[in-house]
């Protein structure tokens, strides 16, 4: 029923009226509802329900309100339990009226507080709340901007909705609005709770169209604190995960870019306008991170005075980045060349404001490391922008921040005061060091700097110490005005420009002093001083001093004048009206003008130049190794801009340049003479190929034509004669064409003509940059012979050249070749064709009777024919002799790939090696043998791989250094694996001797030129050197070994290394010579004038190396081995020994000779010769030892060698009674250098008695008696004696020992067992001393081992007495082992003859002898009586065998 009623509209009506006056009448409100109608569910559905807030205006308004009203009695109690509550098309406009404390919303709240103390507040409570399409606004009349929020199309869906007084609770489902800043929530849920202290949101996840934010929010609001919302407002939110787009935060900053996701996380405290952020953790953007603490202050101030500081764990971003968050504020302040930072990773404390930023930090970048500690202001204006501070940097890539692409690393450390980051307004004060800096791929280090930089100025000192870079700036630089200034002194004390990379040298040092005082505005108009002095500059070749060279540039009237002033550089000087900029075009322009079709490049009018300039050697030298000019080299002319007037004379004593070297050269232009415009001669030109001589050439101009005339002889004799017709004249295109008429040649006595029939299509076409070049036709003709050219060139990457042969012999256009001579008749085809820098021929070429080296080979027939499109070629190769297919190439080459590739099928059979064998040059000769094979040839065909085996019969190679040959032996087998040549196992068997060894190794290639050896030989008895003497060899001899030698290396620097045992027949021979050459042994070098003088001036004279073999022995030399050093090769002095060492011998084919190691001779021989007629044998000793430390000439000596012969020491003993002759023997001990060693001499008197040897010891004490002496004994066989050298008997005595030691060698046995000879002793005939000579015979022989017979009889002659038979003879009998206990009978002359008697005196007798060595008398006790008489035998020397010699040679 009551329903019902309820559904009455008058009924309806009528009830909302009651009600609203009920409550405006209790509350004192102002609310008015059209009407409440009771629903079937018991909600009430209040329609149009208006609250209007104390000023009349609209608080709430709400088109549709359903709810329940649950308790009556809450009402009555101030409480409204409504139960559920929907809200449609509502507004809620909350406002601040101007000078009003509270807004209007609190106002009205407050009405329904009674103010009765212990009165209950108002309370309003919903289950759930749904209010939907709702306008919100928030005015503030007292704010310069009133309207705070303004919401549309809001939505709301809470649940336990609670209004208790002035606190609202409650959990917010969702919540969606439009906002007129253009922002649009669609989604928040929290536990919301408001008042007018605080607003809460707990667990919020708020959600926008691009964002997501999570976290919890207070906001502290007391005091009244919404009145300065930004300043007053304190928040504090904690942050979880949260997601913010920059296109929702263009709503409240339009300078964000769009569409930038930010994940952020951290807490939040402090008002908007001074917040910190504790914990931030921020990711986004494509590179970007902070972790950190941040503070922000004025972010919404109006004042532009926003701060920014942090202290940063990690601020990483990039350039892009930046620009992408702010593109208007950052992408058009930050310098473009940030982006070259890459990514940018701070750590430390970074402050920013509105227009400073202080960085205290490390940044890592992906150009470097950098430190700073800088204060930077004014960076609104970037470019303008002032700093101080610290900067550091460890391998900062400043050239690629720069766009300086010499320029890299840099690691340094300075401390910069001034403005300005941009080379444009850069004006800095810089002070520190620089640690290193790679500029020109070079790494500088220990670099000061102190100065004013201001772009583009430099004020300061600049200090370099490198060791490749020592120098000193000081002074300044100024173009920033008008008038630029150049005021500085550079001190250089070294930079090597080529250790720096500034020229190609391997070293050029420049040295000395720069003073420029110059002044302009350009290059045209500046004048000035550059003063160089104690300059010099050192290359690989020479060292060039220049002591003083002086520019100075001044005007005078108008008139420009240049002076060069220097001995060494260059002298002269240059003067006129002219710019720089235009000084190439003149000279283009006045040569061109020799042409009517011409077309002149722009310059500006009445220029004109004179210049007269002679240039010295040194210069070119220094600024292009590759060109030499003799001294007394000038040009001298002028060129005038306005009738393109031009005169050029210059003259050279020789040019060299890019391997080219040119003599005698005279050049003279004159385009406006009418018989001729140049004549250029030249005494000779050579290249190294082909040399000219007699070279003249003279042109002149006919119409728009220059007529060229040109003679001139080549050949290595001068043989071939060269005159040329053509000329040169520019084409309507602007090409330049050069044609050429009839023009004969002599090339190897054959007569040749170019054009013969004078014909016009005998030219070329080509532009004025030389890069491409049209070949419409050459013809060359020689009676039947015909070879014509023609073809296109296009740059570097493009060449179709055909080439036809018609009858021509292959040895009438061959170039003279060393070591190679082809023969043969040539008739087809041979077209190259280049694309993009790959060659593709395309040929058909015979050659008949195909010979090389005078060895016929057969006919060749040679075809390559390509597809359509070029891209595969068939190749057919075959050489037939006798109707057997020598050999034979069969296959593609495909140029289709991006690699081109080879696929040939290669087959030899019986190939003559020995036609290759000049090839081999000095290094290997006589190269033999028949090659038979197979191989596939596939891959790059630049690099192919080869894969198959040859194998070679009757073969074998000389090596003309060593004069050795070798055969192989049988069947030599050789596997080629891709760029290998593989030797398995080759028996090796030289030519004469027939010594064998074996090979084995392999020889390999890259790209067909660098070719290499690995080759091993072993052998038990092989000869490696068999030479003869001559008069510049350093060593010659024969030499046989045992162990192994290796042959490695590129072929044209081949090292031989040996290591081996000497065997027997070795006989290594070393001459000493006293004469002296320049140069090799084989080559020759001319010296030049300039070098001729630094000999003369004791300069050392630099030669290049040439290139050759190498061998290195390192030998173990035994007894079988005979080392003989050839003292004097004239009169043939030697030194020859048998013995026991070790020794390094390194020796090439350049001269160089060295020997290390050391040599202990066990027997040997001092052979000494004098002119024919002085002939003595030294019989050297064994312990010596002879010792080699590079130079074999300056091996150090510790030898002695004895001499053995016979006279009378009366004279010294100035005793008559002592008139015979006896045993000498006299040492001489060589120490020190073997050239000029230090010598000594000694004496023993072997078979003398004690008395007489005591005596003559005492008489030849003293060093120079002993020399004097030993020189008397050698050369006249008696001792000195003041009466003078007899000169007769000398020579008499000299010539019978000469003929005693023939005479011994016939009658010796090879063992050394018997022994006869002769035996003369020359008498004395001098008014001091008369003597008998003797003529007789020696006898020496072992009759067993333990009989000894030595003995000698003759009859005297020539002295005083020629009756008696004298003679000596002696038996020993050995009695023990070693032979120190012997039993001995003697018969020989008495050591005393008295002059009155005519008959010899003689002793006998027998005895026993023991002897003892011993050096002092207590050791001679103790071996006598302590029963060491067995040791004393068994410590004396024995030799020892060759392996237990201990080797203090050479350091391997």
């Amino acid at each position: 029923m009551l329903l019902i009623i309820f559904s009455i509209p008058a009924v309806q009506t009528s009830v909302a009226k009651k009600v609203t006056k009920a409550l405006n009448d209790t509350y004192g409100t102002a609310i008015s509802i059209n009407k409440i109608q009771l629903k079937y569910n018991g909600n009430a559905l209040i329609k149009e329900v208006y609250i209007a807030d104390h000023h009349q205006d609209t608080l709430i308004y709400a088109q549709t309100v359903e709810t329940s009203l649950l308790s009556i009695r809450s009402l009555i109690e101030n409480e409204m339990p409504l139960g559920d509550i929907y809200l449609g098309a509502a507004k809620l406009y909350v406002k601040k009226y101007q000078g009003e404390e509270n807004d209007n919303l609190y106002v009205f709240s407050q009405k329904f507080n009674t103010g009765k103390t212990g009165g209950t507040p108002f309370k309003l409570s919903a289950s759930e709340v749904e209010i939907e399409d709702m306008h919100f606004k928030f005015i503030d009349e007292d704010l310069d901007t009133p309207e705070v929020i303004n919401y549309h199309n809001l939505y709301i869906r809470a649940e336990d909705f609670d209004l208790d007084d002035v606190t609202i609770t409650t959990q917010i489902k969702d919540l969606r609005f439009d906002a007129d800043r253009d922002y649009h929530l669609r989604g928040l849920e929290a536990d919301f709770k408001y008042n007018p202290d605080e607003i809460i949101l707990k667990e919020m996840v708020l959600s926008t169209e691009h964002s997501v934010i999570r976290g919890d929010v207070y906001l502290d609001t007391r005091n009244d604190a919404f009145q300065d919302f930004n300043n007053l407002v304190k928040i504090d939110i904690d942050f979880d995960e949260s997601k913010i787009s920059t296109t929702d935060l263009q709503a409240f900053y339009a300078e964000f870019g769009a569409g930038e996701d930010i994940l952020l996380s951290g807490k939040l405290q402090g008002t908007l306008n001074d917040f910190t952020v504790t914990d931030f953790d921020l990711t986004g953007l494509s590179n970007s991170r902070i972790l950190g603490n941040v503070r922000f202050e004025q972010l919404l101030g109006d004042n532009s005075t926003f701060r920014i500081n942090g202290d940063y764990r990690q601020l990483k971003t990039t350039y892009l980045d930046l620009t992408s968050l702010l593109p208007n504020i950052l992408g058009n302040n930050l310098p473009p060349e940030l982006v070259r930072l890459g990514t940018v990773d701070l750590t430390g404390t970074l402050n920013v404001s509105e227009n400073t930023v202080y960085v205290k930090s490390n940044i890592q970048t992906d150009l470097g490391f950098l430190e700073t500690d800088i204060d930077l202001r004014n960076t609104q204006n970037i470019q303008n922008a002032s700093y101080v501070g610290m900067l550091r940097g460890e391998q900062f890539n400043m050239g690629r921040l720069l766009k300086v692409p010499e320029l890299k690393n840099i690691t340094f450390n300075v401390r910069v005061n001034g403005s300005g980051v941009e080379a444009e307004t850069l004006d800095t004060r810089v002070e520190g060091v620089i640690s290193s800096a790679t500029y020109n791929n070079y790494t500088y280090r220990g670099i000061t700097v102190a100065g004013n930089l201001q772009n583009p100025n430099f004020d300061g000192r600049l200090t370099v110490r490198d060791p490749n870079a020592n120098f000193t700036f000081d002074g300044l630089i100024d173009v920033s005005e008008e008038i630029h200034t150049y005021d500085f002194t550079a001190d250089i004390a070294r930079i090597d420009l080529g250790k720096l990379n500034f020229l190609r040298d391997s070293s050029a040092v420049l040295k000395g002093k720069v003073v420029m005082d110059m002044r302009g505005t350009n290059i045209d108009d500046t004048g000035g001083v550059i003063a160089f002095s104690e300059a010099s500059f050192e290359n690989a070749n020479d060292l060039y001093e220049f002591q003083d060279f002086v520019i100075t540039s001044g005007f005078r009237r108008g008139i420009r004048t240049i002076t060069m002033n220097s001995p060494d550089i260059i002298s002269g000087q240059v003067s006129g009206v002219f710019k720089i900029g235009d000084v190439k075009a003149l000279f283009q322009n006045a040569i061109g003008s020799l042409y009517t079709n011409y077309e002149p490049q722009t310059v500006t009018e009445n220029q004109f130049m004179d210049f007269n300039i002679q240039i010295y050697s040194k210069i070119v030298e220094v600024l292009v190794p590759d060109v030499e000019l003799e001294p007394d080299t000038f040009v001298r002319g002028s060129v005038v801009a306005d009738d393109s007037d031009f005169k050029l004379t210059f003259r050279s004593p020789r040019i060299k340049a890019f391997g080219v070297m040119a003599e005698a050269i005279n050049v003279r232009v004159d385009n406006k003479n009418p018989l001729f415009n140049a004549y250029v001669e030249a005494d000779s030109i050579g290249s190294g190929v082909y040399g000219v001589s007699d070279f003249n050439l003279i042109n002149v101009t006919l119409k728009d034509t220059l007529f060229i005339r040109s003679e001139f002889k080549g050949g290595p004799d001068k043989q071939d004669n060269f005159d040329l017709s053509f000329y040169h004249t520019i084409n309507e295109e602007n090409n330049s064409v050069v044609g050429f008429k009839r023009s004969s040649l002599r090339f190897k006595n054959n007569e040749w003509f170019l054009n013969e029939q004078d014909n016009k299509n005998n030219k070329i076409v080509f532009d004025n940059n030389f890069l491409d070049w049209d070949l419409k036709e050459l013809t060359l003709s020689h009676d039947k012979e015909r070879i014509s050219l023609k073809g296109q060139v296009k740059d570097s990457t493009y060449k179709d050249i055909q080439t036809n042969f018609e009858n021509v012999r292959l040895s009438h256009i061959t170039p003279y070749i060393d070591s190679l001579d082809m023969r043969g008749l040539v008739n087809g085809n041979l077209d190259v064709l280049q694309k993009e820098g790959v060659y593709l021929p395309n040929s058909s070429v015979n050659i008949a009777n195909f010979t090389i080296n005078d060895i016929l080979m057969g006919d060749l027939d040679l075809s390559i024919e390509g597809n359509e499109s070029l891209t595969n070629y068939q190749v057919n190769t075959r050489l037939n002799n006798d109707d057997v297919e020598v050999l034979s190439a069969l296959g593609t080459i495909d140029v289709g790939q991006e690699n081109p590739s080879i696929d040939l099928d290669v087959q030899l059979r019986k190939l003559n090696m020995k036609a290759f064998s000049p090839l081999g040059g000095e290094v290997i000769s006589k190269i033999r043998g028949l090659a038979s094979g197979r191989a596939t040839v596939t891959g790059d065909y630049r690099n192919p791989d080869v894969d198959g085996e040859l194998l070679l019969r009757e073969a074998g190679l000389a090596i003309p250094y060593l004069n050795t040959d070798y055969d192989f032996r049988g069947t030599a087998r050789i596997t080629l694996d891709d760029q290998e040549f593989r030797f398995g196992s080759v028996a090796l068997v030289d030519t004469k001797y027939k010594t064998t060894g074996t090979l084995t190794g392999s020889i390999s290639h890259q790209y067909f030129r660098d070719w290499e050896m690995d080759l091993d030989v072993n052998t038990d008895r092989l000869v490696v050197l068999d030479t003869e003497p001559d008069d510049f060899a350093l060593y010659y001899g024969t030499a046989f070994i045992s162990g192994e030698a290796s042959l490695t290396g590129p072929t044209d620097e081949l090292v031989i290394d040996v290591t081996a045992t000497t065997q027997e027949g070795t006989v290594f021979k070393i001459p000493l010579s006293d004469t002296e050459s320049f140069g090799d042994n084989s080559n020759i070098y001319f010296l030049s004038p300039e070098e001729k003088q630094a000999r003369l001036d004791g300069e050392e004279v630099v030669i290049e190396e040439i290139k050759g073999l190498e061998l290195n022995f390192d030998l173990e030399v035994t007894r079988d081995a005979e080392v003989e050093i050839v003292v004097d090769e004239v009169n043939g002095s030697t030194l020859k020994g048998r013995g026991a060492g070790y020794l390094l011998i390194q020796i090439n084919t350049n001269g160089k000779f060295n020997m290390f190691g050391d040599f202990t001779p066990y027997s040997g021989t001092y052979n000494f010769r004098y002119s024919g007629v002085v002939q003595k044998q030294f019989n050297i000793l064994p312990e010596g030892k002879i010792s080699w430390d590079g130079n074999p000439t300056e091996a150090l000596l510790d030898i002695s060698a004895v001499y053995n012969t016979q006279a009378n020491p009366s004279i010294l003993l100035e005793n008559p009674s002592i008139n015979r002759k006896i045993p000498v023997n006299v040492i001489i001990n060589l120490d020190g250098e073997l050239i000029q060693p230090e010598i000594t001499f000694d004496f023993e008197f072997p078979n003398t008695s004690s008395i007489v040897t005591s005596e003559l010891a005492y008489r030849l004490d003293n060093r120079a008696t002993r020399e004097l002496q030993a020189f008397s004994l050698v050369t006249q066989g008696s001792f000195f004696s003041q009466s003078g050298i007899d000169a007769q008997s000398a020579a008499y005595g000299n010539l019978i020992e000469t003929a005693s030691g023939i005479f011994n060698d016939l009658l010796s046995d090879e063992d050394g067992k018997f022994n006869v000879g002769l035996d003369y002793v020359q008498a004395d005939n001098r008014p001091d001393l008369q003597t008998s000579g003797r003529f007789g015979f020696t006898l020496s022989t072992q009759i067993s081992k333990k009989v000894l017979i030595n003995g000698k009889v003759g009859v005297p002659v020539g002295g005083i007495s020629e009756q008696a038979v004298v003679g000596d003879v002696e038996v020993n009998f050995l009695l023990n082992e070693d032979g120190s206990l012997r039993a001995t009978i003697f018969n020989r002359q008495t050591d005393i003859q008295f002059v009155a008697r005519n008959n010899e005196g003689y002793t006998q007798g027998a005895g026993l002898s023991y002897s003892v060595d011993f050096n002092t008398f207590k050791e001679l006790i103790q071996k006598i009586f302590k029963g060491k008489a067995r040791e004393v035998e068994e410590e004396i020397k024995v030799i020892q065998p060759d392996s237990e010699i201990p080797y203090n040679g050479f350091d391997q």
